[in-house]
């Protein structure tokens, strides 16, 4: 399933999930990453459009429709890519970094992905606490309805927002 196309007009299309419904819509992020745009301090929404709505617990059924809206960056519990891309920053340089693996709770959902971190050994107070960034970019993504625990939602990138994590462990690999 390939969740986030972009376009030349600097169009990225994605699914945004809340701890409710998921949100497949598409946001203009002109020449930046959209990493780069939900780090963005001067707004605390994405404008989204051409919306799909469905509840997480029954992804295949499409609720309703909008061409315009506005999400809450806050709101975003994770945001699902298919292009690792959209979740490395334009702003920042990045080393060679091993992967470590991941298992993050967060509402409704479990994930299970892996992290590039400069060393073998994870800090996690440091991954949480030091970092400007709110969206913690994690690959190789499995994300599970933790109460339908046979919906699932895979991919190669997902941005997990830090304020919604309620468990971060690094898995020995």
């Amino acid at each position: 399933m390939n969740t986030v196309r972009r376009t030349s007009s600097g169009r990225v299309t994605a699914d945004f999930f809340t701890s409710s419904y998921r949100f497949s819509a598409s946001i203009i992020v002109y020449k930046r990453r959209l990493v780069d745009v939900l780090a963005d301090r001067m707004t605390d929404y994405l404008d989204i459009v051409d919306i799909y709505i469905s509840r997480i617990n029954a992804p295949g059924d499409i609720i309703a429709t909008y061409q315009k809206g506005s999400l809450v960056k806050n709101e975003i519990i994770f945001i699902l890519l298919s292009d690792e891309s959209e979740g490395i920053s334009k702003e920042r340089f990045y080393t060679t970094r091993d992967d470590i693996p991941l298992f993050i709770s967060v509402p409704s959902f479990e994930i299970l992905g892996q992290l590039k971190w400069g060393t073998k050994e994870l800090d996690i107070k440091k991954l949480l606490l030091a970092d400007t960034q709110n969206f913690l970019p994690v690959s190789e993504v499995t994300a599970t309805n933790s109460l339908m625990p046979t919906v699932k939602f895979q991919g190669p990138m997902a941005l997990v927002n830090k304020t919604k994590v309620q468990v971060l462990c690094g898995l020995n690999p």
